[in-house]
């Protein structure tokens, strides 16, 4: 990046383990600087309770069914290279991807930010400066 030069494609599977860190050692640490050692409990407990009934999971499914859907509509009706690649070792990635990179924004800022704003502005607020974040990494080319 600092002399222009292309980024090469092994660099996301680099930077994953750093994206992932990031957030989750940053929560930890804020959650531990902040609210010391009950906090870093709270947010121990908060990460294994899981309050929702086990029917709620299978909207999980809902957005994967959904991408392959569209990936299937597109298949038939503009090019084959649309076609899924069916990279199913990727859901073990995805699944640590997705708890510990909560750790930082779901498990400290949003709690921090409902103390002051409601609810939905805060997931705005936190959306927007998750989007703001994530613009900011440098694509592979």
């Amino acid at each position: 990046m600092l002399r222009n030069l292309p980024i090469p494609r092994t660099a996301g599977l680099l930077m994953f383990p750093v994206m992932l860190l990031g957030p989750s050692i940053s929560g930890i640490l804020l959650t531990w600087l902040t609210d010391g050692r009950y906090g870093l409990r709270d947010l121990l407990v908060r990460l294994f309770n899981w309050r929702a009934a086990p029917e709620w999971y299978a909207l999980l499914l809902l957005p994967p069914a959904a991408v392959l859907l569209i990936l299937f509509v597109l298949k038939l009706s503009i090019s084959d290279r649309f076609s899924p690649n069916h990279f199913y070792l990727g859901i073990l990635f995805g699944i640590p991807a997705g708890i510990l990179e909560e750790i930082g924004w779901m498990g400290y800022a949003y709690p921090k930010m409902i103390l002051k704003r409601n609810a939905f502005s805060a997931a705005i607020f936190l959306g927007l400066l998750w989007k703001v974040s994530a613009s900011r990494l440098p694509a592979a080319s």
